[in-house]
């Protein structure tokens, strides 16, 4: 009785083996099936990702990267929009102005030409922005003109969809404003600039408001040369990509 106790754990073990060999074989076979079935996944992702030419260079994945405007434009970021509204004179370096009213129309094509950087309240980034201009003229008389502008841009981060930014620049413009006591010229140079803000309805579509201050004069070129000083308020729209 005693040798048969012996052998007792034999049985035992032989019995632990027999009952979990089949156990353990199963696992491996299911972790190797999921091995298998991962490796496929991770195949067909990295093929879907990368095309059928590759994975793409750091520089394709930036392009095609989506706008966050809470997180600031970065480097590389374009923008297309038009903003329009209504301008009206004030005197600043004279003692009178001239009474000019017109409506200017915008066309903005605008570049990033830096990352965001900078700490809070200033965190931001620049912006350079060509921009064709039309001005129809309503007073003193019924004239069209034409001319374009270069901008520098500083949009500021927020971390919400307000996007503030502030914007200066110059440019030239061509039009008859019918004012020959103060501006005796019809083509003429323009300073312009001021505040506003874009709020984002999409990620990459904004509504815009702006104020501003709109200068022309011919510098000096013909006299008299009063120039023509306007408020302007503004609305519009964007697209950044």
């Amino acid at each position: 009785m005693i040798k048969r106790l012996r052998h007792v754990p034999v049985y035992v073990g032989l019995a632990v083996f027999a009952i979990l060999s089949p156990a353990i074989a199963r696992a491996e076979v299911a972790q190797q099936i999921a091995l298998g079935r991962e490796t496929e996944l991770i195949a067909i992702r990295t093929m879907a990702f990368a095309g059928p030419d590759g994975p793409p260079a750091a520089g394709e994945q930036r392009s095609q990267s989506t706008i966050h405007p809470e997180e600031g434009f970065q480097f590389g970021t374009w923008h297309l929009g038009v903003k329009t509204g209504y301008a009206d004179t004030v005197k600043v370096f004279a003692n009178r102005h001239p009474d000019v009213q017109f409506v200017p129309v915008f066309f903005q094509i605008g570049y990033t030409v830096t990352d965001v950087h900078g700490p809070f309240p200033v965190r931001g980034s620049l912006e350079v922005i060509f921009e064709p201009t039309l001005l129809f003229v309503a007073r003193p008389e019924t004239e069209v003109g034409g001319g374009a502008n270069l901008l520098f841009r500083y949009n500021f981060v927020t971390g919400t969809r307000w996007v503030p930014f502030f914007e200066v620049g110059v440019g030239i413009v061509d039009v008859d404003l019918h004012s020959p006591r103060d501006l005796n010229s019809e083509f003429n140079f323009t300073i312009l600039g001021g505040p506003g803000i874009n709020y984002f309805v999409t990620d990459n579509l904004a509504v815009l408001g702006q104020v501003g201050l709109h200068h022309i004069s011919n510098a000096g070129r013909r006299s008299p040369n009063v120039g023509v000083n306007s408020v302007m308020g503004l609305l519009g729209v964007s697209y950044y990509f």
